[in-house]
């Protein structure tokens, strides 16, 4: 192999300007105040003792801090308490002078403490919070909705319902004693020591940690709950929490968690670091789950039977928060900054898992969802990885991106080897990007510091434009031919975004079907790489990249026969999709086209490119290609799942051809086809009330397919019962996704009635932020028509509020 240089004189100050020297616990991008918080003192051990009156959302309880002092001198300490009410405070058993504000108690220490002293403070406290704890069902007059507390502590929400210290840089044992209702429950973290029952119908559950944990990550469930216990191969207890009146959700639910757990142990090569891990669902869940320490929380719209499970699966999550009880839990970043180290982790290895338990297929098309994440994110800055607002797109899948390059570019043992040594030098402590950066030099003798700064100190990604060319070579054998493959950098360069260094595959694939390879590494603006072809072979196609490996763009412009080399004759699924994915909007060869178009539909395995294949002939449909109708049709009865609702989605409307073919999809297995199909025909076809009558009975999770015919239903016939149901389905006994899908329907009917109005305002002072997003959009919506205003004031008016209340609801009160 040879490199022929093209060395621009444009290049080099920019090369130069890329290679500025970067400190390895910082980012280019800095923002000032995002170091690690100051404190005063090391906190050791929090007890948290907790009553609770769920209607009142009242939190009564005492908290102890055991805590050792960090300076020379500390005369005061500061703790974080949004609006709690401090009842008692005593310093190392005596009264002790506090302050408090609406964020802070303040403890003034006389004497002052001195370096190392150790100490406790007791706070005997009340609170009536809004955010950290939430109190779900207790006031609903349905009494349909279940009724359950549960928590939420990150970011910085536990501060809410108790007074401590409240950020990621400080790390402690947790005990936990919570008194309560004897028929409900309680999970917290650690290991349940004791229970024991009390005279007045409650118990008191104590649960402890045996090694220390970030404070955000201490958490509480309370409700109705059956429990089934499994074990890992290495016997770690995985406790499954469940409703007891849905076992038939318990499986579908929890599938794959045994085979997780032995696969993170395997693949990480560190044994799970606490004694035992427990799973609970929850309802009017504001995330999709939380990985606490020992005990994950998910929002029970992931509990499902066998049928919503294929509309959507907990596995992924499942992974995903049980990979943080090492990534985030055992380890935790020391500030905002190194949240990364916990989220990428925590996204990477769902998607090896995929590798493992789906195929090879689907573990390629995983990588290039992250990459397209990451790729939108991009589109509107170019924020590092390591900075406070990079953004989810960027700690999720960009970052999980980067240590699956980080193993294609320095070898997948090498890495593992890399993350082992990190984890074990680290336990049960704060971690900042620099520790990883060390742990390549410690056990690889590997300084990467280039790789560091491209990926997760600077911002971008590299954009690469491609162009190949045949060229002469001297041979043993005399004069042969060579590939010549130009490659051009042409993203914007800076002081944020430099030219990439990375070692690249290029592969030329001959018509012989063999082909010759070189990996080069690509670290100038514009370099000239050969591939040789001593055989004077012919080429068929030019892969850069082959598995698409790099997060990246690519500007490559090829003819239609590579092309279509490509696609039926790429090893890997990637590279057949990616050929595909060049034809859209191809409006030449229609015929080939077509006949293409049927033959991946017959040959290709992987949902993927059938998916772009019936949507390809979608498009040649709509243009006048009648016989390419029979190809849509092939798309919407595949077996796949995935294919079916990729093509139905494409359709904007249905044509008469298709009509019977999408009236069979109203039976199909999966709710969410089922909603799409049940949309598109009433649009397609209105008044058909055959469509209503085939779905009739029908709810799916959240009611989704009741509430679309109900919305039809109003919509078409002015349906008074129909609009009355929707009125009910916006109330506090459903779930919030289901209020949330009744309101939105409401909105687009463009109706309300008082009982509709009153829940929807009702939800607009939900705790749920998510939930209180939705209703007042909506209701700001439907109030912009005078009428419809008038009875959302009405209602509003006639509720008796509180102060706080009415402060939120003031626009409507008018």
């Amino acid at each position: 192999m040879r490199l022929l240089l093209l060395l621009l004189a444009l290049v080099m100050p920019l090369a130069a300007q890329a290679q500025a020297p970067v400190v390895h616990t910082s980012t280019y991008v800095d923002v000032p105040g995002s170091e690690p918080r100051e404190r005063m003192v090391d906190i050791l051990r929090m007890t948290v003792n907790v009553r609770f009156e769920p209607e009142k959302a009242l939190v009564k309880g005492t908290v102890t801090h055991v805590f050792r002092a960090l300076r020379e001198q500390v005369d005061s300490i500061e703790f974080d308490a949004i609006k709690i009410t401090i009842k008692q405070a005593t310093l190392g058993g005596r009264p002790v002078r506090t302050r408090s504000t609406d964020t802070t108690v303040i403890v003034y220490c006389e004497p002052r403490m001195r370096w190392d002293q150790q100490d406790s403070i007791v706070f005997a406290y009340e609170a009536t919070p809004r955010k950290g704890i939430y109190f779900i069902g207790w006031n609903d007059p349905s009494k349909r909705m279940r009724r359950q507390i549960w928590t939420q502590g990150q970011a910085i929400d536990n501060r809410h319902w108790i007074p401590m210290y409240d950020e990621m840089n400080d790390k402690m044992i947790t005990e936990t004693i919570t008194t309560f209702d004897s028929t409900y429950a309680v999970l917290s973290n650690g290991t349940r020591y004791k229970v024991t029952s009390n005279s007045d119908g409650t118990k008191t559950w104590y649960y402890t940690m045996t090694k220390p944990h970030a404070s955000y990550l201490l958490m509480l469930a309370i409700g109705n709950y059956a429990i089934t216990e499994r074990r890992s191969a290495s016997g770690v207890p995985l406790r499954l929490y469940s409703y007891p009146e849905h076992p038939e959700r318990i499986e579908p639910t929890y599938r794959m968690s045994v085979e997780s757990m032995d696969f993170l142990e395997r693949e990480i090569g560190i044994p799970y670091p606490w004694e035992s891990y427990s799973q609970v669902p929850v309802a009017d869940y504001i995330f999709g789950a939380m990985e606490n320490t020992t005990a994950t929380i998910f929002g029970d719209f992931l509990h499902t039977d066998e049928r919503g499970w294929l509309d959507r699966s907990y596995v992924g999550t499942n992974v995903h928060e049980l990979t943080h009880q090492w990534f985030g839990d055992y380890i935790t970043g020391r500030s905002g900054k190194s949240i990364w180290l916990q989220e990428s982790f925590a996204t990477f290895y769902p998607h090896l898992f995929t590798r493992e338990t789906v195929g090879e297929d689907a573990y390629q098309w995983s990588r290039r969802g992250m990459h397209r994440s990451a790729h939108a994110a991009a589109e509107k800055d170019r924020l590092p990885i390591v900075h406070p607002s990079s953004g989810s797109a960027r700690i999720y899948p960009k970052g999980a991106s980067v240590i699956d390059m980080m193993r294609y570019t320095f070898g997948e043992q090498s890495v593992r080897r890399v993350i082992q040594h990190y984890l074990r030098k680290h336990p049960y402590t704060t971690v900042e990007t620099n520790d990883l950066y060390l742990a390549f030099q410690d056990t690889l003798g590997l300084s990467p510091k280039w790789f560091f700064d491209q990926w997760l100190y600077q911002g971008g990604e590299p954009h690469y434009r491609i162009s190949t060319r045949l060229g002469a070579m001297q041979t043993e054998k005399g004069v042969g031919t060579t590939t010549l493959v130009d490659i051009e950098q042409i993203h914007q360069i800076d002081e944020l975004t430099g030219v990439f260094s990375m070692p690249v595959v290029l592969e030329v694939h001959y018509t012989d079907r063999t082909k010759d390879s070189v990996r080069v590494m690509v670290n100038q603006q514009r370099m000239l790489v050969e591939v040789p072809n001593p055989n004077n072979k012919v080429p068929a196609f030019v892969l850069f990249d082959p598995g698409s490996y790099i997060l990246k763009r690519v500007t490559f412009e090829r003819s239609w026969d590579a092309r279509m080399a490509q696609l039926q004759n790429a090893p890997l699924m990637i590279d057949r999709y990616d050929a595909l994915e060049t034809f859209r909007g191809d409006t030449s060869r229609s015929a080939e086209r077509r006949a293409m178009i049927a033959g991946v539909l017959s040959r290709e395995t992987f949902h993927a490119l059938r998916s772009e294949a019936a949507q390809q002939a979608i498009e040649l449909a709509q243009k006048g290609i009648p016989e390419a109708w029979e190809l849509v049709k092939r798309g919407l009865t595949d077996k796949a799942l995935e294919v079916r609702s990729a093509t139905l989605g494409a359709l904007p409307t249905i044509p008469q051809q298709l009509r019977e073919t999408v009236v069979g999809m109203l039976r199909d297995t999966s709710y969410a086809v089922i909603q799409s199909a049940l949309t598109k025909l009433a649009t397609s076809f209105p008044a058909d009330k055959s469509i209503l009558a085939a779905v009739k009975g029908v709810r799916g999770p959240h009611e989704r397919v009741r509430i679309t015919r109900l919305e039809i239903e109003a919509t078409w016939n002015d349906d008074a019962g129909a609009v009355k149901e929707l009125a009910d389905l916006c109330g506090p006994g459903w779930e919030f996704i289901t209020r949330q899908n009744a309101m939105q329907a409401l909105r687009r009917v463009g109706t309300v009635t008082p009982l509709a109005a009153e829940n929807m305002l009702l939800a607009v002072l939900s705790t749920n932020t998510r939930l209180a997003g939705v209703a007042q959009s909506v209701l700001n919506g439907l109030c912009e028509q005078p009428r419809l205003k008038s009875i959302v004031s009405t209602v509003a008016k006639t509720m008796q509020l509180n102060e706080i209340q009415r402060d939120t609801l003031a626009q409507y009160l008018r």
